[in-house]
This record gives C-alpha cells, structure tokens and sequence, in this order.
C-alpha cells in the first residue's frame, strides 16, 4: 500500500506516522483493538495467532508462555509489537501491600520503580494506576485504590506512582477509571449521581499527580455523567487531552464500547456504539469486544469517518509505543529466563511499603510491657487469617502473586522467624458455615482458648478473605463476622492475664467491635500487605521496626455504616449546637449522624483519616502563622508553623496533617474540612522539630456555580466578622474536636481570606 502523505500532527512521532500510513483501514483498526486469547477465540472463533499475522490486533493483556510466539508473529508479518497491559502496579509475582496506608511518598515511588522493573521482566509495558472513589466503603472495590478517601492524598500517592513507574521511560501508565465508581451507596457501576462542579472539586483532583508526573492517559469507567456514558462523553475526552496532552491515549474498559449500546441503550447498535466511542468518546483502546475491528473500517467506507481520522488515532497509539521503546526491542520480557528473574528480583521496597501500612491503632500512648513483644515471650498465634489462606495477604488485583502463592509470608510464619515456638491454632473460620455443625465450630475455638492459656503473648489475625474485596463484591451489610468476635471473647476469658494483639485486616473500611476493643491491649488495621506480610507485621511486633502507617480513611462507628467517613462532605442546614461540659453523651456521639456540632461536624468515625500510633509518642506545640490574612491575589504564601517533639524513649516518625476550613462562602455551600497535605519528621528520643505548611490561594481554590469559569478562591464579603481557620493536627479527628468547639483549640489558627 502506497504511503499516505498527509500533514503529521505535532504530537505524532515520524516514526509512527510513518508506520499508520502505510496501513489497510482494517490494520488501523487493528491498532486500536486489544484482546486477550481466550476473549478473542470467544468473540472471533479463531486462535489469535492468525489475528497477529494479519495485523488486526494492537495489544493484549499478559499473554503469558504464548508471549514470545505472538510477539515473534507480529515482527515476522512486519507488523508493529504488540501493546502488553496489566494492572501490576504492585510487582507481579512478588507483590507489595495496596491499598496504601503509607504516608512516606519516597518509599510509594520506590516501590512503584521496582514494580516497573518487574514489569518490563514481564512483558507489560502499559500498567493501569487506580484513583477512584470510594463514597460507599462497603464497595469490595475500595481496595483497587478508592479506600483512600481524601482526594489530595490519593493524588500524591498517584503522583509518587507514576513517578516510579515512567521513571525508566519504559512503561506507560494510564490512570482508571475516570468517572469514577463507587460514588454511591449501591452496588459497583452505578450512575454518578453528582453535579459537574462537584466532579472536578471532589474527584478530578486524585488524578492530578498522576497526570502532573507523566501519565500517558485514562482509562474511562461504565458509569454515566449528566447521563452521558463516559466512553462516549466528549466532556472527559477533553478533560483527559487538557490534563495529558493532545496525544493522551483513552483506554475502554472490558467490553464497554458494547455496553454504550446494550448496557446503556446511548447507541441503537454495536456499530452506533464504536462510532459513538470513537468520536465522542475519543476512544484509543477497544478492550476485548472487537467492535472497532469490526465497524471503523467501513464507517470510513461509508464517510461517516475520515481515513485520516482512523490514521491519526492509530498514529497516537504508535507513537506511545515508540516512546516507551517498544518499537525498538519488541522481546521485552519473552526470554527463557522470565520466570526465574521475576521470582528473583529485588523485594526491599515491597517488604518496606508493606511495614510502612501497618497502622497501629491501640495503644494511643507507648506500652513497653504491650510492645514490643520480648523475645522470650510464651507467643500464640490465632485466627483465621494468621495462616489458613496465603492469598488473603495479596487481595484483590495483585496482578499474578497468586501463581507462587508458596512465596507469600504469612504472619504465622513471619512470627515464627522470631519465636520459632509459637504455638497456633486457627480457631474459627473466616464466618459461619451452615453445613458444619456448631459442635464442630464449638470445639474448634475451645482449641484456641486453651492454647492461650499457656501464653505470655496471643497474636490474634481476624477480618476479610481475599475473594470478599474486589470488582463486584460489594457487602449488603459489612461486619466483622460474629464468630471472629465470639473467638476474640473467649480466647480474652481463657487467659486475662496475657497481652492480647489483634489485627484486623479487609479490603474495605469496617467496624472493629467494642468487645475487641475492651479485650485487646493492642490493636492493628492493615491493607492486603502482600507477599511480605509476615514479615512486616513480626517485625514491627519485635521492635525491629515502628509501625508508622497511618489511615487514609476512617473507620465507622458501628457495623453497616458505609459513607458519610469523607469529611470533605458540603455542610448542612442545622443550626450549630454547642458542646458545652457535660454534654458529650451517647446520642451525642454514637447516633451516627444524629446530633450536629459545631458547623455541621458529624461522628460517623471511630477511628480517623491520619490517625495512627507508634513505639514511642509525639506532642504538638507552638502553633503559629506567620501572618492573619491570605489575599487570593498574594504571590507571598500564608506560612503556618507547628513543633513537634518525641515525648517517647524511642526514635520514631510522626505524621502531621493540615486541614483547611471556610467558614463562609456565598457561592456555593463549603465543605466541612479540607486536608491541604502532610509533612513526616524521624525524630530521636526528647528531640523536636518545627513543621512548615506554605499555604497558597490556589490551594484553596474551588468551582462555583458555573463549572466551566474554572476554580478560584471565593473570599467571604465580610471577612474579618468570619475569619476561616487552618489546623495543624496528628490526625482528622482533632480537627473535628476543634470544630465541635468552634476553634477553640490551639491547634485551630484563624486568618481572614481577602480579595
């Protein structure tokens, strides 16, 4: 075919622009269409091997042995490599912890660098970061990345990402799913129930790192905006080229071209679905249903599209492919030693960011005779989740971990590597089983209640399996099972003399019981830690490390509460009520939602975003401004000031947050609290140090009632009778003690945003 000689857009590489002209229509289309084998012969009734050789296919997923082979098939034909995906931002066969609960950006951009190592050892060279966000935390797909509920945080931990992972200029990465799910209280891909203002203050804003340190795209999700399917919305079609460029790749979610028509009924037909996708949407990457494929083509036959608009959309997708060096050494990853490198490789940053997400909830002040426990302790280990599964510790969407489940550490074994003599007993299942006696149940946890009675120390493992987080596992009624609580009960009655640690892990956000509370003298939250648990988690019970993790959500007060823990919720239309002495009673604090402090501050969470717990202890002093007003037109940013001082007898690492809360603004209703960012400081024994925060109006920033005018700060008409305040805090919840006493509180510094 005779090379097309049409102008090349500046943001396509020669190279590519080359390669799409001297292409069929059909190979153009073939560009555009990824398909995993087994997907393929389902839809096409044929291997994929023969789609290869004609140049009808761009991309796949992790093809595993037949990699080489397909790869091999599309060089000898002449054809461009194919694009190989995953979503192994956490390292493939070995793995580290997600979602994040560490505050510590360098050790997420490690960890992320290793990830892209391991990548390129596997072939993929496009891997997908997740930011969505999780409203409703009984969604089984928080743990895909949603459980991080403060926007701004989810944005440096997606900023630290793609740091790591496009830092070697080797891997492309797109950020999914914009849209988002999880916005609602129902079950995953239901509709966005938001306005446009709110979408680009409450969600846009977790992609903003990603985009800002090189991500390459999007990948859209099956929900709609305003009633407009995000793969057919030329709104965040423009929205993902504005924030990563004119060549920003848009990748389709499984079969969702298809679904614009038989899902949402937006198009009359499969071939009005690729069109509508193709146009509006802006569509790069047809993922598995074979529509572009089938109707680009001849939608360019008939002059409903032009052949140099098919010619430019491959063009774009070449040139990621030239970029990223895959053009150039298409055997990435095929080599007779893939196996062997990926098992072999370096596992220093997973096993960190793994001792990095242990959050230390209980005790809120250091127990030397809790932690750390001695070596010459009498240890039990119990629970279900100690060592009865190996792939509980990976989770969901642990890329290919759970093929050498025999290298996961569980925390029984990591455990032993320090007390070879601890005894274990599992002592429950995970829940109830109605076809297994409860004599059965009965004698299981009796076992493990005496057990304990010879211990100095009981480790005890309670919360979620794998399978019960995850796409399409969203929990009707989320709760610690009562039977992991009946254990808990009677392993605390069979010995009350010893030190009782219990960790409690899920995918998602959960009530921990007051019975657990009262009966633990340790308490510990962690995400899926990955390949490494055990040996995170006993490291830190030996005092070999501090536990230094903190929330990046709340926790509910109660079982089956799953929203309202997003403080950045807008405030509502009740009247203010004092706290005055003697007033914080049960209703008060426990009846979620049903008593209002302050401006609108509610108690839904036991335990808060930041929140967490060390080895040693740390107080806050001196709070301090630097000035008593922010002009939204300063170029001087307002500087605020806070020391922090290890009161402990320990070297450790304190997290300190800063929260931001507009009293007035008569454009639209303010949010209740918005978290500006965060500063860590390792401090030895008696030592201080003094934390700046530069705080800009941008910072402050926020759409109106017109979306489209962009954010800008609102300053209040009489700002001086309602000056707004910044607090410098450990954790969420003391901002919110602070509000509930109408900033009376040192750690609360009020200044006047002006024009």
């Amino acid at each position: 075919m005779t090379p097309r000689t049409s102008p090349r857009p500046a943001h396509v590489t020669e190279r590519a622009w080359t390669l799409a002209g001297a292409m069929t229509l059909r190979q153009l289309a073939g560009q555009l269409n990824s398909i995993d084998p087994g997907r393929y012969r389902q839809l096409a009734g044929e291997d994929i091997a023969r789609a290869v050789a004609r140049g009808e296919v761009g991309g796949s997923g992790l093809v595993g042995d037949r990699l080489r082979e397909l790869q091999g098939i599309a060089v000898a034909n002449g054809h461009p490599p194919l694009l190989i995906k995953d979503d192994g931002r956490r390292g493939f066969y070995l793995v580290g912890p997600f979602p994040l609960y560490c505050f510590d950006m360098d050790l997420v951009r490690r960890a992320h660098e290793q990830a892209a190592i391991d990548a390129n050892k596997a072939g993929a060279r496009l891997i997908r970061l997740t930011c969505d966000y999780a409203f409703a935390q009984h969604q089984g797909r928080t743990q895909e990345g949603g459980v991080i509920s403060c926007p701004r945080f989810m944005s440096e931990v997606t900023r630290a990402s793609t740091e790591g992972l496009v830092a070697e200029g080797r891997v492309a990465v797109v950020l999914k799913h914009l849209g988002p799910y999880q916005y609602t209280a129902g079950p995953d891909y239901t509709a966005l129930p938001i306005s446009r203002a709110e979408f680009l203050e409450t969600v846009l804003p977790r992609y903003a790192g990603g985009f800002e340190a090189g991500a390459h795209g999007v990948m859209m999700s099956f929900v709609a905006l305003d009633g407009v399917p995000a793969h057919a919305d030329p709104f965040l079609r423009d929205l993902a080229k504005t924030k990563a460029g004119p060549g920003a790749i848009i990748e389709a979610d499984y079969d969702a071209i298809y679904e614009i028509h038989g899902g949402f009924g937006y198009a009359a037909s499969p071939r009005e679905a690729a069109f509508r996708a193709f146009r509006e949407g802006g569509v790069h990457i047809d993922l598995c249903s074979l529509l572009y494929l089938t109707h680009l083509p001849d939608l360019v036959e008939e002059g409903r599209l032009s052949e140099e608009e098919l010619r430019v959309r491959a063009a774009e997708l070449l040139t990621l492919k030239d970029r990223i060096g895959l053009l150039d050494d298409p055997w990435l990853g095929t080599g007779p030693e893939r196996e062997t490198a990926l098992l072999a490789g370096s596992t220093r940053a997973y096993r960190d960011l793994a001792a990095g997400s242990v959050v230390m909830l209980r005790p809120a002040r250091p127990d030397p005779a809790t932690l750390p426990i001695p070596s010459s302790a009498r240890l039990s280990v119990i629970g279900p989740l100690a060592d009865q599964d190996p792939e509980d510790w990976l989770g969901a969407y642990s890329s290919h971990a759970n093929h050498h489940l025999e290298r996961v550490v569980t925390p029984l074994a990591g455990l032993r590597k320090h007390w070879p003599g601890a005894a274990y007993a599992r002592g429950c299942d995970y829940d109830r089983d109605p076809g297994r006696p409860a004599a059965e149940e009965e004698r299981e946890i009796a076992a493990a209640a005496a057990l304990a009675r010879g211990a100095s120390h009981v480790v005890l493992f309670l919360g979620e399996p794998h399978e019960w987080s995850g796409e399409s596992a969203a929990l009707a009624d989320p709760r610690l099972p009562c039977l992991q609580r009946r254990l808990v009960e009677r392993v605390r009655k069979a010995n009350p003399e010893a030190k009782l640690i219990v960790f409690v892990t899920a995918g998602r956000a959960l009530h921990i019981p007051r019975e657990i509370e009262a009966a633990a003298d340790a308490l510990f939250w962690t995400a899926h830690l990955g390949t490494f648990a055990g040996d995170a988690i006993a490291d830190i019970l030996a005092g070999l490390r501090e536990p230094t993790g903190r929330l990046s959500h709340g926790l509910p007060i109660g079982d089956g509460i799953t929203s309202g823990l997003d403080r950045r919720a807008e405030r509502i239309g009740r009247p203010p009520v004092p706290v005055v002495e003697g007033s914080a009673s049960r209703r008060q604090r426990d009846h979620w939602c049903a008593y209002y402090l302050g401006l609108g501050a509610r108690w839904p969470s036991a335990y808060h975003f930041g929140e967490g717990y060390s080895h040693t202890s740390f107080a806050l002093s001196d709070w301090a401004l630097d000035g008593d007003r922010l002009s939204a037109s300063a170029a001087a940013p307002l500087v605020a000031r806070v020391r922090v001082t290890n009161t402990g007898e320990r070297a450790g690492t304190e997290t300190v947050h800063l929260y931001y809360q507009d009293m007035v603004c008569e454009e639209r209703v303010p949010r209740l609290l918005d978290r500006l960012g965060h500063r860590q400081v390792r401090l030895d024994p008696g030592a201080s140090a003094v934390l700046s925060f530069a705080v800009t109006p941008e910072m402050l920033a926020r759409p109106g009632r017109d979306p489209e005018a962009g954010a800008r700060v609102w300053p209040d008409r009489d700002p001086a009778a309602n000056p707004d305040r910044l607090f410098l805090v450990q954790h969420e919840g003391q901002a919110l003690e602070a509000i509930a006493r109408f900033g009376d509180a040192p750690c609360a510094l009020p200044f006047l945003l002006t024009d």
